[in-house]
């Protein structure tokens, strides 16, 4: 066993344990760098711990982003998948692994809760679009009811209208990294950083506020959202302050803590050509709509394929097989790709925005058993 306690205590602790029991330990000072993490969340945020620990614990001074990367990592999560019948099938496969196996070891409970969640995500962005096992009931009730029935989406079909869920897909994902940035602000805040807070968040959120007033508005949007938003002149004039002063401050304040001017404005400048990165980041957050379409063409070929015989016995047997085979490896499939994106966006747009990582994990002084548990009266 291996633990950490407080030094101070290590004498009485000492004296009762060697007593009792056959046992010897080292007791080491903890420094400031080193001091392991415990993280403590509710149940919805300890879903995600793993995925965190996956990237790294939170080092000195940072938050535990648990919970809120865990409402992301759901939300956009069930928008890849974004199945009605897909959602719900893994909603009940891990509910009911964690009613059957209660006492499994706590991280893998935690995965499968934290899967639990995403299946009724994904549940949830099914009813929105209108899928249920992709196109399977207008297919079914066509071919084998000689009655066609279509259930509407309460939203849209993206398999329709695919450059809308793009534009939402990119708003998404800047609402992801301005929330990154929104928690890097906090903790400048919190340390009483104010000059870093507006330097390094506040100019930025300007910048890019101010470029997207100006965007929206413009001929390339139209072409590419298929969308006609006007803006009033006035916000448009705002969008271009808004711009033009977070621009300026970057370009003049990034490199603050140099004292030689030019160093600062070329330190300036090169934080300025980041705007690039942030175009690249928003440009990521097209795999929801490359996911979530794939998702549906697939269960559509399915479904296309295993109706190809008809209405007839051989017809029927034949759906039967290419149903179950089909779907359950389209959802496999696109389970796993689910998984990968999602943690690829946590990661690199999210808490490249504001975490590092890099903490030590807690290990409490303590027995751990599997089957057993210890209790002294």
């Amino acid at each position: 066993m291996t633990g950490y306690i407080p030094k101070k205590q290590v004498p009485s602790i000492e004296k009762r344990l060697t007593e009792k029991y056959d046992i010897v330990f080292e007791a080491e000072d903890a420094d400031g760098e080193g001091v392991p993490v415990v993280l403590k969340n509710g149940k919805f945020g300890a879903a995600g711990e793993g995925v965190l620990a996956a990237f790294g614990l939170p080092g000195k001074g940072e938050i535990d982003p648990s919970t809120i990367m865990t409402a992301c990592y759901v939300f956009l999560f069930g928008l890849m998948l974004s199945d009605a019948a897909y959602g719900l099938i893994v909603f009940a496969v891990c509910l009911g692994v964690l009613l059957k196996f209660p006492r499994m070891e706590s991280g893998m409970q935690k995965s499968i809760r934290l899967f639990m969640y995403c299946g009724l995500s994904t549940l949830f962005w099914g009813v929105m679009f209108g899928g249920y096992f992709g196109d399977f009931i207008d297919v079914f009730s066509k071919v084998y009811l000689h009655k066609p029935v279509t259930v509407k989406p309460v939203w849209f079909a993206p398999l329709n209208e695919p450059m809308r869920l793009l534009v939402f897909s990119m708003l998404f994902g800047l609402i992801h990294m301005f929330l990154g940035m929104g928690l890097k602000g906090y903790m400048l805040i919190r340390d009483k950083k104010y000059l870093d807070f507006f330097c390094d968040v506040v100019l930025w959120f300007m910048l890019l506020m101010g470029l997207i007033l100006i965007f929206i508005p413009s001929s390339m949007f139209r072409s590419i959202s298929q969308m006609d938003l006007n803006l009033p002149a006035a916000v448009v004039q705002i969008g271009k302050w808004m711009a033009i002063i977070g621009a300026v401050g970057i370009l003049f304040m990034s490199g603050r803590d140099k004292k030689n001017p030019f160093l600062r404005l070329a330190l300036g400048a090169y934080d300025l050509y980041n705007i690039t990165g942030w175009v690249s980041d928003i440009l990521s957050y097209s795999r929801l709509l490359a996911l979530g379409l794939a998702t549906g063409v697939i269960a559509s070929v399915m479904n296309q394929m295993g109706s190809m015989l008809g209405d007839s016995i051989l017809g029927w047997i034949v759906f039967i097989l290419v149903f179950v085979i089909g779907h359950i490896f389209n959802l496999l499939i696109n389970l796993l790709g689910a998984y990968v994106h999602t943690c690829r966006l946590q990661y690199v747009e999210f808490f490249g925005k504001f975490f590092e990582g890099g903490g030590k994990e807690f290990h409490p002084f303590r027995e751990n058993t599997k089957y057993v548990d210890i209790k002294e009266d």
